[in-house]
């Protein structure tokens, strides 16, 4: 049996490499692209993507079922998110504005060619989040830190939380 040569030149081998190339990259960004469903509420100032990627953050983050009323992604909270956002001066808006796309679109570093985070199941999704939370980088902290007040100005000073942070706890205001 004679072994036969295989002969490519260097032209077929670049244009092979960047064939490539060019594939692992469009399927990355097809795996980080995609439509959201339009939020079944009205909301002012947040588009469905930052919507949909609040409703995924905000169930992990306050879970429901909890000793507390609804949840860190329900209706009441993610208009309460819109109104943070709307009360913004218009200036600085897109500072807030990029900092759901952040953890939605982070998967891409985290793990080459990954979803993101909205596409992603409960079992890939949370410990991705945990990754963030328990992060020692400076930067991933303060975006995190971030996210936590978001959720602090718009699921912790609702009434209904506070009244039963109140009535569970029998703390005098």
């Amino acid at each position: 049996m004679t072994k036969q040569r295989l002969n490519i030149t260097r032209r077929q081998l670049l244009f092979g490499t960047g064939a490539l190339s060019l594939l692992g990259t469009a399927f990355a960004l097809y795996r980080q692209t995609g439509e959201y469903p339009e939020d079944p509420i009205e909301l002012l100032s947040l588009s469905h993507k930052e919507a949909a990627i609040y409703r995924y953050i905000g169930k992990w983050m306050i879970p429901p079922g909890g000793p507390l009323p609804g949840h860190g992604g329900d209706d009441e909270t993610l208009r309460r998110i819109d109104q943070v956002v709307l009360n913004l001066p218009e200036g600085k808006r897109w500072l807030l504005g990029a900092l759901p796309l952040v953890f939605e679109h982070g998967t891409a570093f985290n793990r080459f060619g990954s979803k993101r985070l909205t596409m992603l199941a409960t079992e890939d999704g949370h410990p991705y989040l945990e990754e963030w939370a328990n992060s020692e980088w400076e930067i991933n902290m303060q975006l995190f830190a971030a996210l936590k007040t978001m959720y602090g100005f718009s699921y912790f000073e609702r009434d209904d939380v506070l009244k039963t942070i109140i009535s569970e706890h029998h703390c005098a205001v």
